[in-house]
């Protein structure tokens, strides 16, 4: 783990939330998990999407997710 990524206390936490919302999570952790590193790691360089490490997923895939999710407000919540 590096110290820019969620830890399994944050990460917990965040799934408690997360469970609330209805068609956020789809019981694959992994992937959901990927996916919120993913999105912290553009918002916390600035980087350009195609940029995305490819450790994080496919940069089309995250950004896709990403806009649904900005789409239906769920990183306001």
């Amino acid at each position: 783990m590096t110290r820019t990524s969620l830890d399994d206390a944050q990460w917990v936490s965040l799934m408690l939330v997360m469970q609330q919302i209805p068609l956020v999570w789809k019981r694959d952790d992994v992937a959901l998990r990927r996916f919120v590193e993913a999105a912290l790691w553009i918002c916390r360089t600035g980087a350009p999407w195609r940029d995305l490490p490819d450790g994080l997923g496919l940069w089309s895939s995250v950004y896709h997710r990403w806009r649904r999710w900005c789409l239906r407000g769920w990183w306001e919540v």
